[in-house]
């Protein structure tokens, strides 16, 4: 299992997690191993008095989830997480259980339905890098600028109908505090996957 995984060599691990040989078992592994790591990294969660959203290492998880699985794993992951919460499993930002909540779709929902979509979005950019054999800096870097758009449209959007205010209001609350914090996220992992990652073929 995972015949390919170099335990000395971690900057190629993203080659055995994505390799197109994994079977099955191995893909499904890979898929559960990032789902429960976004459910470890939501519980590393703190408010403050200006935001009712939560700063998280959530899209940390989610962010790593990109770059190490392939784009249907990577969205399969996501929804995985997602299918654990919504059954009741305490897997969200500080232990919550609920994805829904008297029928509807949890403040924070918005965010959360997005992340699928953004680990997706940046498995594209890994991807294309590893079918290149060299970091393909131009598509990485649009692949995570596009990664966070549906996050912070739909996080946004769902964030002004749940506490009934208007987009600028929602806007402020849920993606302004949070810019630099994850372009801080996204510049580290920017940084690993083009300068220390390996994308040529293991021998």
């Amino acid at each position: 299992m995972f015949s390919e995984f170099n335990w000395n060599k971690p900057q190629t691990w993203h080659q055995a997690l994505s390799a197109k040989e994994s079977t099955i078992l191995e893909r499904a592994i890979s898929i559960s191993f990032f789902a429960g790591l976004t459910a470890l990294c939501a519980q590393i969660a703190f408010t403050v008095p200006w935001t009712p959203v939560p700063y998280t290492f959530q899209t940390f998880a989610v962010l790593a989830t990109g770059v190490y699985l392939r784009r249907n794993d990577a969205f399969f992951s996501g929804c995985l997480y997602l299918l654990v919460g919504a059954i009741g499993a305490p897997v969200f930002a500080e232990g919550g259980d609920m994805l829904f909540d008297s029928g509807k779709l949890i403040a924070s929902g918005g965010y959360l339905i997005s992340f699928p979509i953004a680990s997706a979005l940046i498995a594209e950019g890994l991807d294309r890098s590893r079918t290149a054999g060299v970091a393909d800096l131009k598509a990485q870097i649009v692949c995570w600028t596009l990664a966070m758009l549906p996050v912070y449209l739909i996080g946004t959007v769902w964030l002004a109908e749940s506490y009934g205010v208007d987009m600028a209001q929602a806007f402020e609350w849920g993606v302004e505090p949070f810019l630099i914090w994850d372009f801080a996220k996204i510049v580290v992992m920017a940084l690993v996957t083009t300068k220390l990652w390996s994308y040529s073929q293991p021998e």
